[in-house]
């Protein structure tokens, strides 16, 4: 091919070019809040309902429940509010929600009328170009990697197994924060990116070196 000066002719990138949505710089600056399916074994239909921080990808509040209604969610807003924003001296605060009709009325009403600090709610996809996709991909997470692989009888079954799914999501070591939890993140621990990189560095070099010292046969050299 390099006498006749022929060239390969390279395949389109294939992987999509997913970009980078709405980031806080510091906790409790923005939320996000959803609502998400479940069927139990005897066929019964239950909602799981979630407010989440941006930063630190906490789940501040959730609740299961039997129906969706925006009546739920703004208990849950109204929760968030007064155990988190306002303890923590904010001064304003954004939530994200998707149009569906739980995210409205009542919650609404709230929203318009929370001071100390004030809340913005903002709809993905409509009043910004992205989606919620952050909390869907929570909702996706508890389900997939907790609930899914539960034998969840009934609502009552639901309940205990999601509220142990959440306490495990908030208190695991994600990727995204440094190897931090997202609790340790909200209660201010700083992530640090460059002590991340050195620690995997680390472990890596101590694997390979490890995995050097053992021999696969007797006349390995």
């Amino acid at each position: 091919m390099a006498l006749l000066q022929l060239k390969r002719k390279s395949p389109n990138h294939r992987r999509k070019n997913h970009h980078t949505g709405n980031r806080a710089s510091a906790p409790l600056q923005l939320l996000h809040a959803d609502t998400t399916v479940f069927r139990t074994i005897d066929n019964g239909k239950a909602y799981i309902c979630l407010v989440q921080d941006n930063f630190s990808r906490a789940i501040l509040q959730y609740t299961v429940t039997p129906d969706c209604k925006a009546a739920t969610m703004m208990e849950l807003v109204c929760e968030v509010h007064s155990h988190y924003l306002q303890p923590a001296a904010v001064n304003i605060c954004q939530l994200m929600t998707d149009d569906g009709s739980e995210n409205f009325g009542q919650v609404q009403v709230f929203l318009q009328s929370a001071e100390n600090p004030s809340l913005q709610h903002i709809v993905a996809q409509r009043d910004v170009e992205f989606s919620n996709s952050m909390i869907e991909a929570a909702n996706k997470n508890l389900k997939y990697r907790f609930l899914y692989h539960k034998h969840i009888a009934d609502f009552s079954s639901l309940c205990q197994y999601t509220a142990q799914a959440i306490e495990d999501y908030n208190n695991r070591p994600h990727d995204v924060l440094g190897g931090l939890t997202p609790m340790e993140v909200l209660n201010g621990k700083i992530i640090d990116k460059d002590l991340q990189h050195l620690q995997i560095q680390t472990a890596r070099n101590a694997r390979i070196a490890k995995n050097k010292e053992q021999k696969c046969c007797s006349y390995s050299f």
